[in-house]
């Protein structure tokens, strides 16, 4: 399953450049741990660390987009309408806070949480991206004190920070799982989802015995709706998870 590109791939980095004029220096470096988040039926809100291992304070600003995946793995992205009423205003994901300072080798916790329907699934990409603060931008900073940060952090000849961006699933209230298989190939699984809710493959890979020789293992999500085919190989056995919600199986073909 493939939502959105930037640089590719369903979750994936984003890279800003900014020119100067001197010497590379120290630079925010960011990041946020998993980068597919779902919020299970019973789940309404969690918690996520976004990581500051870089040798300078991180600005980052947190952007929310709604995906629709559309039909033929075409897909949509927009930014959350703002809306008035009650009643709708609870149909969005709430990211808190927006803005986030995070020191050198610190971290920031950020809540998720979707208190509105769980009638159907929902899909979102939230972007975390470092800045060069500006006076009067929701960080705080004096003119002063943005300034000076631009001076250290930028004296390079290019300094590049690059910002990620996770996907949240929100499931219904009332998931139905529906995970149907066709190995009758000998060169491919199909794996079809006629749920109503996303599931996933994990530890996907080829081994050639007794999980030894073993291929690197990788993971996917498959939207309700589609088929994702996992390749065999001649001479190994394909092995790979199967989460449903909270139920997981060993498989092995």
């Amino acid at each position: 399953m493939k939502l959105f590109k930037c640089i590719s791939g369903f979750a994936s980095a984003c890279i800003f450049s900014f020119a100067a004029m001197s010497p590379a220096t120290a630079t925010p470096v960011i990041g946020i741990g998993s980068m597919y988040d779902v919020l299970m039926p019973d789940t309404q809100n969690m918690t996520k660390r976004i990581y500051n291992t870089g040798d300078s304070t991180a600005f980052v600003r947190v952007e929310i987009l709604e995906v629709n995946p559309g039909i033929k793995n075409a897909q949509e992205e927009s930014p959350q309408k703002e809306l008035s009423g009650n009643s709708l205003e609870k149909n969005r994901l709430i990211v808190t806070p927006l803005r986030l300072i995070i020191p050198p080798g610190g971290f920031q916790a950020v809540r998720i949480l979707w208190p509105g329907e769980r009638d159907k699934e929902r899909y979102f990409r939230v972007r975390f991206t470092p800045v060069m603060p500006e006076e009067s931008d929701g960080f705080g900073l004096s003119k002063n004190a943005a300034s000076e940060y631009r001076k250290t952090t930028l004296r390079a000849g290019l300094n590049v920070l690059t910002g990620y961006g996770t996907i949240v699933i929100v499931q219904p209230g009332k998931p139905v799982f529906n995970t149907v298989m066709d190995s009758a190939s000998a060169a491919e699984v199909r794996v079809r989802n006629n749920g109503n809710a996303t599931i996933s493959l994990d530890n996907i890979r080829q081994c050639k015995s007794a999980n030894t020789d073993c291929s690197t293992a990788t993971r996917e999500f498959i939207l309700p709706g589609r088929t994702y085919i996992v390749k065999k190989k001649a001479g190994f056995k394909t092995n790979f998870t199967l989460i449903e919600g909270n139920n997981k199986r060993e498989l092995e073909y």
